[in-house]
C-alpha cells in the first residue's frame, strides 16, 4: 500500500514538473543541478574548513565536516535501499552509476547552502542578510526540482534528500552552533 502511494506521488509530481516548466527551462535546471553537484558541495565544505582554520574555530570546522558527513550518510542509505533510478535517458547516461534513494544532490545542497544561508542571515547587515539568505535557501529547492525535471530522481528521492539535509542542518545550527 505504501509503495503504491509513493509511486502515485512520484508519477503525479514528475508529470506536474514536466508540464509546469516545459523544455525551455532545461538550461536553468542543468545549471541548478550543477549547484548540487558533489564538486560544488565539496568546495563549500573546503571553504568553511579554510575559514575555520583562519579563525581557529573548532565549531566552524565541525560545520564544514558536517557537509561531507551528510553526503556519506546519504550514500550509505543508497546502498541500504538499492532503489533503481528512473528509466530516463538522463539517468542512463550518468557517468557515476549510483542508486536513487535518497538524492545526494538534494541532501548535499540542503546542508551546504543551508549553512551558507544561516551564516548570511546571522552575519550580514540588513537588508542584505535577508536577500542573500533567502536566495541561498531557494537553491536546494531548485536543485531538487532539477533532479526530477532532468530525470535523475523520483520526487520521493528528492524529498528524502531534503529531509536528510534538513536534519543535518538542524544538528549544525542547534548542536554544533558554528557562531558560538
Amino acid at each position: 500500500m505504501m509503495k503504491q502511494t509513493i509511486n502515485r506521488l512520484d508519477q503525479t509530481v514528475t508529470q506536474w514538473v514536466a508540464s509546469v516548466f516545459g523544455q525551455s527551462a532545461r538550461p536553468f535546471f542543468e545549471f541548478m543541478t550543477l549547484l548540487g553537484d558533489p564538486i560544488t558541495i565539496t568546495l563549500i565544505s573546503v571553504g568553511l574548513l579554510a575559514s575555520a582554520f583562519y579563525t581557529s574555530s573548532v565549531r566552524l570546522a565541525l560545520t564544514g565536516i558536517a557537509i561531507p558527513a551528510t553526503v556519506i550518510i546519504g550514500a550509505l542509505l543508497k546502498l541500504a535501499f538499492e532503489r533503481a533510478r528512473p528509466m530516463t535517458e538522463y539517468a542512463m547516461n550518468m557517468k557515476l552509476k549510483t542508486f536513487s534513494f535518497p538524492s545526494g544532490h538534494s541532501s548535499g545542497s540542503t546542508i551546504a547552502f543551508g549553512i551558507l544561508a544561516y551564516l548570511a542571515f546571522m552575519k550580514l547587515p540588513a537588508p542584505y542578510n535577508v536577500i542573500i539568505g533567502s536566495l541561498l535557501c531557494m537553491i536546494p529547492l531548485f536543485v531538487g526540482i532539477s533532479r526530477v525535471y532532468l530525470g535523475a530522481h523520483f520526487p520521493s528521492d528528492v524529498i528524502a534528500g531534503w529531509l536528510l539535509g534538513l536534519v543535518a542542518l538542524v544538528f549544525v545550527v542547534f548542536v554544533i552552533r558554528p557562531l558560538s
